[in-house]
């Protein structure tokens, strides 16, 4: 068997479906394709496939990764190009590379992520009153989010149950990449992975409340970039620190 590690984008009308969706759709996809692809033992066998962390329902990206186990070797250039001719429009694989079979697991290296993010003012707002927020915003030492907690035995309570959690150390940066009107693009690297996960709206919901500002978030778009092992001192991702497979 071979591991691939493959990157892929999410866009159009395909930020719509859900993160099982999706593993489905690939499953189908490498199924169509007539790629040989590695499957788990026993009752009810599936392919042996796992993704970097899931975006959320209307997110668009053109930085996804995947990897997957397949039977027989094939030229990642020929790979790709089979997928792509059954991946729906909206999905489609960008590169790969062959890696080590006991490389980590894409969860277990990613630790951020890029962002733009399309916000909308009920007002007008300049750059420099963007500028100055910001720069409040972030300068403060806690911004605390309610967490829901999951209670063990729902027999003692039928409240909800709420952890306070400052997730300010998760925000690596924020600037601004244009102003228009009442509209601004705002680039983001937020924590991400299994130690930490910040979502951008969060971040933006945090900005709006603690900063009192009169953002429309219903109309906030929100595209992927990027995601990052490291960002200091240089960028590196998912295929750029992986031991290749021995030829």
């Amino acid at each position: 068997m071979y591991k691939l590690r493959l990157k892929f984008y999410k866009k159009d009308d395909m930020v719509f479906i859900s993160h099982l969706d999706l593993i489905r759709l690939f499953e189908r996809a490498f199924r169509r394709s007539g790629i040989p692809i590695s499957y788990t033992q026993g009752f009810n066998p599936r392919p042996i496939m796992a993704f970097a962390t899931a975006l959320g329902i209307g997110v668009s990206s053109d930085s996804e990764y995947m990897d997957i186990e397949i039977e027989d070797k094939m030229d990642v250039i020929d790979l790709i190009t089979k997928l792509n001719e059954v991946l729906p429009t909206g999905i489609k694989a960008l590169e790969g590379k062959y890696i080590d079979k006991k490389e980590k697991s894409l969860m277990s290296i990613i630790n951020f992520s890029s962002y733009t993010v399309d916000i909308t003012f009920n007002n007008e707002i300049t750059r420099d009153n963007l500028e100055n927020k910001l720069k409040e915003f972030l300068g403060l030492n806690e911004i605390i989010d309610k967490k829901y907690k999951k209670r063990r035995n729902k027999r003692k309570s039928n409240k909800d149950e709420f952890r306070e959690v400052n997730i300010r150390q998760n925000i690596k940066e924020i600037t601004i990449i244009n102003t228009d009107i009442n509209r601004a693009l705002l680039k983001m690297i937020l924590a991400a992975g299994s130690s930490a996960n910040l979502k951008p709206e969060i971040v933006i919901e945090k900005f709006k409340d603690y900063m009192k500002l009169d953002i429309d978030t219903t109309k906030t778009r929100v595209h992927r970039t990027g995601l990052f092992t490291t960002i200091t001192p240089e960028y590196l991702g998912p295929l750029d620190i992986v031991n290749t497979e021995d030829k």
